[in-house]
């Protein structure tokens, strides 16, 4: 069926293609990574810089507060780090990149059918008194804490269909099917081969993929569509910083907020109530 170099050109193919867990090598050393016992060294790894960042800024005056939060912080970006580079998320990412750029065209015409509806809904929330009110009294780190929120939802939300179709993957695949699909990749030949037999075609179809190489298709479905996603709130952002700062008078966001609009920087073009604004109902439209 194939020999060492179809193989070799194979697993190429895959990590051209976002799918590194398909890849033999890769697929054993992240096996290895999840081990307990590396799983616990990265964990006491951690912890100490935690506990180190925690000491430390406590010794240069921050208090207790503040210096929890850096330590929990600084524990989080090494678990992030560690992830990041054990899952080979670059890769997958970089493939989910330049796929949502090739598939600009056909988002666009989603985006010019979509977004005005979007953009009318939303702005009855831009001009409420509210919403400006519990925006701009939002701190950074709640202001950052509200679109975590809104990501684990959108991740809650996306993760049954994902789930669902990825479980769907071949099991009604004949052989006509597996040609089409691998027309043009290094198995090509192989998919005739199983084409031509039909107890090979049937078994084909009931292949399972093992959790992991099911993870990396998950994670490619979800970055591609964080980043459809981030562009719908890139223009929403714009929109509204633009449209604010044309529109909203500084006397009316002192009417609305009990406080006149605080600037950031001295071009004095968008407050940062509009600024806060503008980032919660753009995290809220990309939802």
């Amino acid at each position: 069926m194939l020999s060492a170099n179809d193989v070799a050109r194979c697993e190429h193919w895959f990590d051209a293609h976002g799918l590194p867990y398909f890849v033999e090598e890769r697929h054993t050393r992240i096996q290895r990574a999840l081990r307990p016992g590396v799983v616990a060294l990265w964990g006491g790894i951690a912890l100490s810089v935690a506990v180190v960042i925690g000491f430390g800024s406590r010794l240069l005056g921050a208090r207790g507060a503040e210096a929890s939060a850096l330590a929990i912080s600084a524990a989080a970006l090494v678990v992030l780090i560690r992830g990041l580079i054990v899952f080979d998320v670059a890769r997958i990412a970089g493939w989910a990149l330049r796929h949502a750029g090739q598939s600009m065209r056909l988002l666009l015409p989603l985006l010019t059918r979509a977004l005005p509806f979007l953009l009318l809904f939303i702005t009855f929330l831009f001009i409420n008194t509210e919403v400006w009110q519990v925006a701009s009294s939002l701190s950074r780190a709640r202001l950052v804490g509200a679109l975590a929120c809104f990501t684990v939802l959108a991740i809650a939300f996306l993760w049954p269909s994902f789930a669902g179709e990825i479980e769907r993957l071949g099991v009604e695949m004949d052989g006509g099917q597996l040609q089409e699909i691998c027309a043009g990749t290094p198995v090509a030949s192989a998919a005739r081969e199983i084409a031509a037999e039909p107890r090979l075609a049937a078994q084909a179809g009931d292949i399972r993929l093992p959790r992991l190489q099911r993870s990396n298709l998950m994670l490619m479905l979800f970055i591609t569509q964080a980043v459809q996603l981030l562009l719908v709130a890139l223009l929403v952002f714009g929109f509204f910083c633009l449209f604010g700062s044309l529109v909203i008078r500084p006397s009316v966001i002192e009417s609305w907020t009990g406080s006149p609009p605080h600037y950031t920087g001295p071009l004095h073009l968008i407050s940062d109530e509009l600024f806060a604004v503008a980032v919660f109902l753009s995290g809220f439209a990309g939802l």
